[in-house]
């Protein structure tokens, strides 16, 4: 069940997020509550990739975090830049400690 909520915004903000409501075809609550998902959509991913990054989590923990798949936080990963340190001497060595 959705609560109500009370949120201070300033004037211009407001303009803005009519404006948008105004292209998106939505009411100024439902432009809000959007802008307030996609912000919490992308905040949990960047602090999931924070983690990631920092050698604190695994990709798996991470897209877990980031509610995605592994896949998708891979995909994210890869259209924000973010470079792999792994390498192929890496792979190397993980396939004659299997072998």
């Amino acid at each position: 069940m959705a609560e109500a909520i009370g949120v201070r915004l300033d004037k211009d903000f407001l303009k803005k997020i009519e404006k948008l409501g105004k292209e998106e075809i939505l009411d100024r609550s439902s432009t809000i509550r959007k802008l307030v998902h996609l912000g919490y959509k992308n905040l949990i991913k960047k602090k999931a990739v924070q983690g990631y990054m920092q050698g604190k989590i695994t990709m798996s923990e991470a897209a877990n975090r980031a509610e995605i798949t592994i896949w998708e936080m891979e995909q994210y990963l890869v259209e924000e830049g973010y470079k792999s340190s792994y390498s192929i001497e890496d792979l190397d060595k993980e396939i004659r400690l299997l072998g």
